[in-house]
């Protein structure tokens, strides 16, 4: 058996509380709600990269522009009756 040196034993303490505390720091100095994002007519959002850009691409406002017509296209001819009023 390695007989342990009187130091080792504090010395593997404080290095353990140490990493701890940086630990707890560094997980208590993140920012928690996200900064808000504008939303703005005729740009996109991307979060691909994790956090939210806002871009202005002409790729992206056709793509926009061709889901728009096919939402009014599919909504076209659809209709809600009123319900009655509850007893």
């Amino acid at each position: 058996m390695v007989a342990q040196t009187p130091m080792r034993k504090p010395i593997a303490l404080i290095i353990g509380a140490a990493a701890a505390a940086a630990a707890f720091w560094a997980y208590g100095t993140q920012r928690r709600h996200p900064a808000p994002v504008p939303i703005v007519d005729g740009k996109t959002i991307d979060f691909s990269t994790g956090r939210p850009v806002v871009r202005e691409d002409p790729a992206d406002k056709a793509a926009v522009d061709a889901a728009v017509r096919d939402i009014d296209q599919a909504v076209k001819g659809v209709t809600f009756t009123p319900q009655p009023a509850p007893k």
